[in-house]
Order: structure tokens, then sequence, then C-alpha cells
């Protein structure tokens, strides 16, 4: 069985949300587990920017954003109604904002030494302000987008989930309950647990993961 080729570092957020995207639409393929301070020469190749995830299809294309394999994923299948058109702009608005208006804050909270343009204290200032937004809108609804999982929901989630880990306990203490709400539901939920299966280092002599399993699928509730 011949299947696109992902790239993907268990830990990533950016690959994390590439791959609950493809476990939601409940295509597969075949997964390989990067090292990222030994990287395949085969994905250096065909993305030489040589960051995860990148999407290697049948036909020799290359997606190499999340956001992006997201949308390919999603527009195969969607039988889990995680991308509804009538939330499809506004989801992916959010998305955008996460990325632009998040995600650097997050990386200078987290490596603060890697950063000398801001303190550390005023990185969690600027990354606040997003989540505050997320938890207004999740006062009286479960999902970003309303009562069911959807695509902002698996393309914010690991962020947050980035952000909390960094001290878990401070987070769980913050005015966010809503968002801590929403956090704790994601991480405990069984699809995410699925996606983060742990998997050895690829190299080309393994054995191919197919991923998702079709046991991991059927059994999974959005």
């Amino acid at each position: 069985m011949t299947l696109p080729i992902l790239y993907s570092f268990r830990r990533c957020p950016y690959a994390m949300r590439a791959r609950l995207a493809i476990f939601a639409s409940e295509q597969q393929v075949e997964l390989r587990e990067v090292v990222l301070r030994d990287k395949p020469e085969h994905m250096i190749e065909i993305s030489p920017k040589a960051t995860v995830p990148v999407l290697y299809l049948l036909d020799g294309s290359v997606i190499e954003e999340s956001f992006e394999i997201m949308e390919w994923a999603l527009n195969l299948a969607d039988p889990n109604q995680i991308d509804p058109e009538r939330f499809r702009v506004k989801a992916r608005v959010l998305v955008e904002r996460c990325d632009v208006e998040f995600k650097p804050y997050l990386d200078r909270y987290k490596y603060p030494n890697k950063f000398d343009d801001m303190t550390r204290e005023a990185a969690i200032a600027k990354a606040a302000d997003f989540i505050n937004d997320l938890d207004k809108m999740l006062e009286n609804q479960q999902f970003l987008m309303g009562h069911s999982r959807g695509f902002s929901d698996i393309g914010i989630a690991p962020f947050i989930r980035q952000f909390a880990h960094v001290d878990r306990d401070w987070f769980l203490k913050q005015p966010w309950k809503n968002v801590i709400d929403w956090y704790l539901e994601f991480t405990n939920w069984d699809g995410f647990l699925r996606i983060m299966s742990k998997y050895p280092k690829w190299t080309p002599d393994s054995k191919i993961t197919v991923f998702p399993e079709i046991t991991q699928i059927s059994v999974t509730a959005f």
C-alpha cells in the first residue's frame, strides 16, 4: 500500500494539529517520526526549510505548512464535520490569529533566553490578550465555534497546551476558567491521546507506520 508520507515530531504543536486533521478526516498516511537533531535526508531534500510537519503526496508535491495540511486532509473527507462550511472562514481567521498574535509570545515565554526584544512578563501579558479572547468565546459553549469540536479547536489547542505546560500549576490558577476547562477536555480527549502515541525514530530501514490505524479511528468520538 502506497500512502502519502507525513514527517512529524510528536511534541511539535504544528505537527499535532496536522495529525489531528488527518485523524479527523479518516485518511491515512505513512508516518515518519523525526528526531529534530537528526533530520532525514529525504525530508530536507523535499523541504529545505526542514521543519515539521511536511507532507509528501503521491504525485510528488509537497505541503510544508501545518495549516495547509489540515485543509488538505479535511478537503479530502470530513466525516466528523470538523470543518462545516458555515464556520469555515471564522475558524480560519481564528487559527491565523493564533499563529500571528499568540505563537510569537508563546515562544518568548517558553524560550526567554532566545529573545531579547521583550521581557518574559511582557510576553505573558501579550499572550494573555489572545487567551482572554478565547475565554470570552467559550463562555456559553464547549468549543470555539459552538457545541462540537471544530477546525479552530484542533488548530489552536496544541499551542494552548504548550503554553500551559511551561508552568502548568501557574496556568491552572489563572482566571481563564473557560479556556482551562477547554484545555483539560482537549488533553483528556481520546482523539488527542491517540494522535500522541509514541513512535520510534524513522530510518530508511524502518517498517512502514500507517497513521492513523483503522482501529484508532473507529472507537474515537468527536
